[in-house]
């Protein structure tokens, strides 16, 4: 009979975690982001004040969390570095926007380096 029971509890305890794993997906596992698409412009500039805006979507590949995108930009030796803080919940897709209005008109095209990672993580 205590076999039977034991039994019957391990099926009990596997058919609940069976039933509720995307739950415990989501509160157990890291977020896991990463940018889709990415692009940058001049659309935020004027005819006096030249600047660069670099957007994109950025993903949750993991669980709920929060998420950190970092985007530089270079121009000329010169970097330039903005971050965001953005909570994704499992297989969620979100846009990012950054400006950079220290980027100059009349010298070398600007260019950017885009990263991302879950809040908490180590990144160099």
């Amino acid at each position: 009979m205590k076999k039977f029971l034991f039994i019957g509890l391990v099926l009990l305890g596997g058919i609940l975690v069976m039933a509720n794993y995307q739950d415990i997906f989501d509160t157990v596992v890291p977020p896991n982001p990463e940018i889709l698409n990415d692009y940058a412009d001049g659309s935020s500039s004027n005819l006096f004040d030249y600047s660069m805006k670099v957007k994109g979507e950025v993903r949750n590949n993991g669980g709920h969390g929060y998420v950190i995108v970092r985007a530089t930009a270079i121009q000329e030796g010169n970097e330039w570095e903005r971050t965001q803080k953005i909570y994704l919940s499992s297989y969620e897709t979100q846009p990012f926007e950054f400006v950079f209005d220290e980027v100059k008109f009349l010298k070398q095209d600007p260019t950017y380096r885009l990263e991302t990672f879950a809040l908490g993580s180590l990144v160099e």
